[in-house]
């Protein structure tokens, strides 16, 4: 799929008065200034075009300013202090990476922001160690490619690689 066609795709899946309003310019600012890169464009384009958050996965991308609980579609906090959290408190944590949407027991789809396709990666902390940076992975896709398979009905759970194994040590 083209970027129009994810674009006019999202729109028809979550229609006017069931998405929330675009994201302000302002927050979009917001957030690469925190980040240090700029948005993917196809990112950027959805939070500016179509909604401020609630698309993707089961409508859960987190917002960038909209902090009516109607627009609430994850218990996670704005995508800026999500970003914030993570980068305090993750062993090290790249700073282009943002997390996106949470998949529920702790595992989240997360998108580089040092990509203008917005390479994806996975947190899992149940597959991999969280303590030693190793639930963090790339994954192999885009937002794009991520994009179209939640168009597409397939919620392919984002996989940490085999190795290394779990870390049981403090």
């Amino acid at each position: 799929m083209t970027e129009d066609e994810i674009i006019h795709a999202i729109r028809e899946r979550y229609p006017t008065g069931e998405r929330p309003p675009t994201a302000p310019p302002e927050a979009v600012a917001e957030l690469e200034a925190a980040v240090g890169y700029p948005m993917p464009p196809l990112l950027k384009r959805i939070y500016l075009e179509v909604a401020d958050g609630g698309f993707g996965r089961r409508g859960e991308a987190l917002s960038l300013a909209d902090t009516q609980s109607r627009y609430r579609y994850s218990d996670a906090d704005l995508l800026v202090e999500e970003y914030q959290s993570w980068r305090r408190s993750t062993p090290g944590y790249p700073p282009s990476v943002v997390p996106l949407l949470t998949w529920g027991c702790a595992i989240w789809s997360l998108v580089d922001f040092s990509t203008p396709e917005g390479r994806m990666w996975g947190w899992d902390p149940n597959a991999r160690c969280p303590w030693h940076g190793e639930a963090l992975f790339p994954e192999d896709f885009t937002l794009a490619e991520r994009l179209q398979g939640w168009l597409e009905g397939e919620s392919v759970f984002p996989a940490a690689p085999a190795e290394p194994s779990y870390c049981t040590e403090d």
